[in-house]
Protein backbone atom coordinates (compact mmCIF):
# COMPACT_ATOMS: atom_id res chain seq x y z
CA UNK A 1 0.00 0.00 0.00
CA UNK A 2 1.05 3.62 -0.88
CA UNK A 3 2.57 5.22 2.19
CA UNK A 4 0.57 8.36 1.36
CA UNK A 5 -2.54 6.14 2.11
CA UNK A 6 -1.28 5.69 5.53
CA UNK A 7 -0.90 9.45 6.10
CA UNK A 8 -4.14 10.46 5.10
CA UNK A 9 -5.93 7.41 7.36
CA UNK A 10 -3.86 8.31 10.11
CA UNK A 11 -4.10 11.50 9.81
CA UNK A 12 -7.54 11.66 10.56
CA UNK A 13 -6.92 11.26 13.89
CA UNK A 14 -5.25 14.90 14.57
CA UNK A 15 -7.14 17.70 15.40
CA UNK A 16 -5.00 20.54 14.09
CA UNK A 17 -4.28 22.13 10.58
CA UNK A 18 -1.08 21.41 9.06
CA UNK A 19 -0.55 24.44 6.69
CA UNK A 20 0.40 23.29 3.07
CA UNK A 21 0.64 19.19 2.95
CA UNK A 22 -2.37 18.59 4.99
CA UNK A 23 -5.64 20.08 5.74
CA UNK A 24 -7.55 18.38 8.58
CA UNK A 25 -10.99 20.45 9.07
CA UNK A 26 -13.35 18.64 11.80
CA UNK A 27 -16.66 20.45 11.82
CA UNK A 28 -18.45 21.09 14.23
CA UNK A 29 -17.80 18.91 16.64
CA UNK A 30 -15.41 18.78 19.68
CA UNK A 31 -12.18 17.18 18.97
CA UNK A 32 -10.93 14.39 21.09
CA UNK A 33 -7.73 16.23 22.08
CA UNK A 34 -9.26 19.39 23.10
CA UNK A 35 -12.78 17.77 24.24
CA UNK A 36 -11.18 15.43 27.20
CA UNK A 37 -8.40 18.67 28.06
CA UNK A 38 -12.16 21.01 28.16
CA UNK A 39 -13.23 19.02 30.48
CA UNK A 40 -10.30 18.18 32.77
CA UNK A 41 -10.20 22.22 32.59
CA UNK A 42 -13.51 22.99 33.18
CA UNK A 43 -13.74 20.05 35.90
CA UNK A 44 -10.88 21.86 37.63
CA UNK A 45 -12.48 25.33 38.13
CA UNK A 46 -15.48 23.43 38.55
CA UNK A 47 -13.86 21.93 42.01
CA UNK A 48 -13.23 25.53 43.08
CA UNK A 49 -16.09 27.15 42.18
CA UNK A 50 -18.56 24.53 43.77
CA UNK A 51 -16.77 24.92 46.64
CA UNK A 52 -16.43 20.53 46.76
CA UNK A 53 -12.77 21.33 47.44
CA UNK A 54 -11.30 17.86 46.17
CA UNK A 55 -8.48 19.09 44.83
CA UNK A 56 -6.81 20.86 47.30
CA UNK A 57 -7.78 18.46 49.76
CA UNK A 58 -5.48 15.91 47.79
CA UNK A 59 -3.01 18.30 46.82
CA UNK A 60 -2.65 19.23 50.98
CA UNK A 61 -2.55 15.53 51.38
CA UNK A 62 0.11 14.71 49.30
CA UNK A 63 2.16 17.91 49.97
CA UNK A 64 2.12 16.74 54.02
CA UNK A 65 2.97 13.02 53.00
CA UNK A 66 5.73 13.19 50.66
CA UNK A 67 8.83 15.42 50.79
CA UNK A 68 10.38 15.17 47.34
CA UNK A 69 8.71 16.35 44.31
CA UNK A 70 8.94 13.53 42.34
CA UNK A 71 7.48 11.40 44.75
CA UNK A 72 4.42 13.72 44.73
CA UNK A 73 4.10 13.82 41.37
CA UNK A 74 3.71 10.06 41.52
CA UNK A 75 1.32 10.10 43.74
CA UNK A 76 -0.90 12.83 42.53
CA UNK A 77 -0.60 10.48 39.21
CA UNK A 78 -2.05 7.50 41.24
CA UNK A 79 -4.79 9.89 42.81
CA UNK A 80 -5.38 10.34 38.78
CA UNK A 81 -5.59 6.99 38.28
CA UNK A 82 -7.78 6.20 41.07
CA UNK A 83 -10.52 9.07 39.85
CA UNK A 84 -10.62 8.03 36.08
CA UNK A 85 -11.87 4.52 36.84
CA UNK A 86 -14.94 5.78 39.65
CA UNK A 87 -15.32 9.38 38.73
CA UNK A 88 -16.92 12.02 40.81
CA UNK A 89 -20.40 11.55 41.04
CA UNK A 90 -21.16 14.65 43.26
CA UNK A 91 -19.04 16.54 40.49
CA UNK A 92 -20.69 15.24 37.41
CA UNK A 93 -17.67 14.00 36.65
CA UNK A 94 -18.04 10.56 34.72
CA UNK A 95 -16.03 7.65 35.01
CA UNK A 96 -13.36 8.60 32.12
CA UNK A 97 -12.31 4.42 31.97
CA UNK A 98 -13.03 3.89 30.05
CA UNK A 99 -13.54 6.99 27.77
CA UNK A 100 -17.08 7.22 25.65
CA UNK A 101 -17.09 9.49 22.68
CA UNK A 102 -20.46 9.75 20.58
CA UNK A 103 -19.18 11.08 17.52
CA UNK A 104 -15.90 11.97 15.59
CA UNK A 105 -16.28 13.69 12.30
CA UNK A 106 -13.43 14.33 10.03
CA UNK A 107 -12.97 16.12 6.69
CA UNK A 108 -9.14 15.52 5.24
CA UNK A 109 -8.00 17.12 2.46
CA UNK A 110 -4.25 15.74 1.12
CA UNK A 111 -2.56 15.99 -2.46
CA UNK A 112 -2.77 12.45 -2.38
CA UNK A 113 -6.50 12.09 -1.93
CA UNK A 114 -9.68 13.30 0.01
CA UNK A 115 -11.58 11.65 2.97
CA UNK A 116 -14.58 12.51 4.46
CA UNK A 117 -15.91 9.97 7.25
CA UNK A 118 -16.56 9.88 10.82
CA UNK A 119 -16.33 7.74 14.09
CA UNK A 120 -19.62 6.70 16.59
CA UNK A 121 -19.97 5.12 20.03
CA UNK A 122 -16.51 4.92 20.08
CA UNK A 123 -15.12 3.70 23.34
CA UNK A 124 -11.34 3.80 24.91
CA UNK A 125 -10.40 1.26 27.34
CA UNK A 126 -7.22 0.84 29.67
CA UNK A 127 -6.18 4.56 30.00
CA UNK A 128 -5.81 3.98 33.81
CA UNK A 129 -2.99 1.27 33.39
CA UNK A 130 -0.52 3.73 32.51
CA UNK A 131 2.78 3.23 33.59
CA UNK A 132 4.97 5.72 34.86
CA UNK A 133 8.60 5.17 33.42
CA UNK A 134 10.13 8.82 34.52
CA UNK A 135 9.47 11.70 36.23
CA UNK A 136 11.81 14.47 37.17
CA UNK A 137 11.39 18.14 39.00
CA UNK A 138 14.85 20.28 37.82
CA UNK A 139 15.72 23.59 38.79
CA UNK A 140 17.10 25.51 35.76
CA UNK A 141 17.51 28.91 38.08
CA UNK A 142 16.05 32.31 36.95
CA UNK A 143 12.36 30.97 39.13
CA UNK A 144 12.49 28.31 36.12
CA UNK A 145 11.85 25.14 36.68
CA UNK A 146 11.24 21.68 34.07
CA UNK A 147 9.06 18.96 34.41
CA UNK A 148 9.96 15.78 32.52
CA UNK A 149 7.40 12.88 32.76
CA UNK A 150 7.19 10.03 30.85
CA UNK A 151 4.33 7.45 30.47
CA UNK A 152 3.44 3.90 28.84
CA UNK A 153 -0.12 3.00 28.65
CA UNK A 154 1.02 -1.28 27.67
CA UNK A 155 -2.30 -2.12 25.64
CA UNK A 156 -4.70 0.50 25.33
CA UNK A 157 -8.02 -0.99 22.86
CA UNK A 158 -10.45 0.97 20.95
CA UNK A 159 -13.61 -0.16 19.29
CA UNK A 160 -17.12 1.74 17.46
CA UNK A 161 -18.18 2.17 14.52
CA UNK A 162 -16.99 4.08 11.62
CA UNK A 163 -18.19 5.36 8.02
CA UNK A 164 -15.51 6.64 5.18
CA UNK A 165 -15.88 7.74 1.46
CA UNK A 166 -12.83 9.26 -0.54
CA UNK A 167 -10.17 9.34 -3.43
CA UNK A 168 -6.90 8.40 -3.81
CA UNK A 169 -4.96 10.14 -6.41
CA UNK A 170 -7.08 11.03 -9.01
CA UNK A 171 -9.59 8.04 -9.38
CA UNK A 172 -8.83 5.20 -7.01
CA UNK A 173 -12.03 5.37 -4.29
CA UNK A 174 -12.06 3.81 -0.34
CA UNK A 175 -15.19 3.53 0.94
CA UNK A 176 -16.62 1.55 3.69
CA UNK A 177 -18.37 1.35 6.96
CA UNK A 178 -19.27 -0.83 9.80
CA UNK A 179 -17.16 -2.08 12.94
CA UNK A 180 -13.97 -1.81 13.93
CA UNK A 181 -11.26 -2.09 16.45
CA UNK A 182 -7.71 -0.94 17.48
CA UNK A 183 -5.55 -2.27 20.09
CA UNK A 184 -2.58 0.23 20.42
CA UNK A 185 0.28 -1.56 22.09
CA UNK A 186 2.60 0.06 24.17
CA UNK A 187 1.92 3.41 23.35
CA UNK A 188 4.56 5.97 24.76
CA UNK A 189 4.30 9.21 25.55
CA UNK A 190 7.05 11.99 26.48
CA UNK A 191 6.37 15.36 27.86
CA UNK A 192 8.55 17.90 28.86
CA UNK A 193 7.83 21.25 30.35
CA UNK A 194 9.52 23.67 31.33
CA UNK A 195 7.58 26.60 34.18
CA UNK A 196 8.70 30.24 35.29
CA UNK A 197 7.10 31.53 38.65
CA UNK A 198 5.67 35.16 37.46
CA UNK A 199 4.88 36.52 41.20
CA UNK A 200 2.35 35.58 42.36
CA UNK A 201 2.02 32.80 39.36
CA UNK A 202 3.52 30.29 37.45
CA UNK A 203 3.02 29.86 33.71
CA UNK A 204 3.94 27.23 31.51
CA UNK A 205 6.72 28.87 28.79
CA UNK A 206 7.35 25.62 26.76
CA UNK A 207 5.91 22.33 26.23
CA UNK A 208 7.34 19.28 24.31
CA UNK A 209 5.32 16.29 23.70
CA UNK A 210 6.81 13.24 21.77
CA UNK A 211 4.81 9.57 21.34
CA UNK A 212 5.79 6.83 20.01
CA UNK A 213 3.81 3.45 18.93
CA UNK A 214 5.68 -0.02 18.90
CA UNK A 215 2.62 -2.09 17.41
CA UNK A 216 -1.19 -1.54 15.99
CA UNK A 217 -3.33 -4.78 15.51
CA UNK A 218 -6.79 -3.34 14.16
CA UNK A 219 -9.66 -4.67 11.96
CA UNK A 220 -12.11 -2.52 10.21
CA UNK A 221 -15.26 -4.63 8.20
CA UNK A 222 -16.47 -3.86 5.32
CA UNK A 223 -13.35 -1.51 4.37
CA UNK A 224 -13.90 -1.49 0.07
CA UNK A 225 -16.77 -3.56 0.62
CA UNK A 226 -14.70 -6.53 -0.31
CA UNK A 227 -13.94 -9.09 2.28
CA UNK A 228 -10.18 -9.79 0.68
CA UNK A 229 -9.77 -6.46 -0.47
CA UNK A 230 -10.67 -5.28 2.92
CA UNK A 231 -8.14 -7.81 4.37
CA UNK A 232 -5.35 -6.70 2.70
CA UNK A 233 -6.01 -2.96 3.66
CA UNK A 234 -6.18 -3.99 7.40
CA UNK A 235 -2.77 -6.25 7.07
CA UNK A 236 -1.04 -3.05 5.54
CA UNK A 237 -2.39 -0.53 7.76
CA UNK A 238 -1.58 -3.44 11.15
CA UNK A 239 1.90 -3.72 9.69
CA UNK A 240 2.26 -0.27 8.52
CA UNK A 241 1.07 1.93 12.02
CA UNK A 242 3.92 2.78 13.83
CA UNK A 243 6.17 4.07 11.22
CA UNK A 244 3.01 6.36 10.36
CA UNK A 245 2.83 7.74 13.26
CA UNK A 246 6.10 8.36 13.65
CA UNK A 247 6.31 10.44 9.98
CA UNK A 248 2.86 12.08 10.83
CA UNK A 249 3.65 13.07 14.40
CA UNK A 250 6.15 15.93 13.73
CA UNK A 251 3.65 17.76 11.31
CA UNK A 252 0.62 17.76 13.55
CA UNK A 253 2.66 18.55 17.47
CA UNK A 254 3.34 21.68 17.45
CA UNK A 255 -0.26 22.71 16.76
CA UNK A 256 -1.60 20.01 19.52
CA UNK A 257 1.31 21.64 22.11
CA UNK A 258 0.29 25.24 21.71
CA UNK A 259 -3.50 23.89 22.74
CA UNK A 260 -2.59 22.22 25.48
CA UNK A 261 -0.33 25.02 26.89
CA UNK A 262 -3.07 27.54 26.54
CA UNK A 263 -5.07 25.48 28.39
CA UNK A 264 -2.61 24.73 31.27
CA UNK A 265 -1.91 28.00 31.27
CA UNK A 266 -5.45 28.92 31.71
CA UNK A 267 -5.79 26.91 34.67
CA UNK A 268 -2.68 28.71 36.51
CA UNK A 269 -5.03 31.81 35.58
CA UNK A 270 -6.71 30.61 39.16
CA UNK A 271 -4.67 31.86 42.11
CA UNK A 272 -5.94 29.00 44.25
CA UNK A 273 -4.56 26.11 41.46
CA UNK A 274 -1.62 28.21 41.14
CA UNK A 275 -0.62 28.22 44.82
CA UNK A 276 -1.19 25.10 44.93
CA UNK A 277 1.58 24.25 42.35
CA UNK A 278 4.12 26.21 43.75
CA UNK A 279 3.56 23.88 47.04
CA UNK A 280 3.96 21.43 44.82
CA UNK A 281 6.86 21.61 43.18
CA UNK A 282 8.29 23.78 46.25
CA UNK A 283 8.43 27.03 44.48
CA UNK A 284 8.86 30.16 46.75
Amino acid sequence: MDRRLLLVLFAGLATVNVIDTLEIRIPDVVTPISGIVNRITNTTFGIVRGGINIFSRTVERIITTFGKVEDRLRELLEEFRRQIVRGIPELSIPILDPLHIDKIDFDIVHEAAGIKGSAQDVTVKHISKFIIDKERFADLGGLRFKLDLNLTFPYLTIDGLYKINGIIGDSIPVFGDGKFWLNLIDFKLAISAIIKFEYPKLRLTSLNIDIKLRKLQNHFDNLMRDEEIGELFNKAISKMAPEAVDMLWPDVKKPVEEQIKNYVNSVLENATIANLARRLFNIR
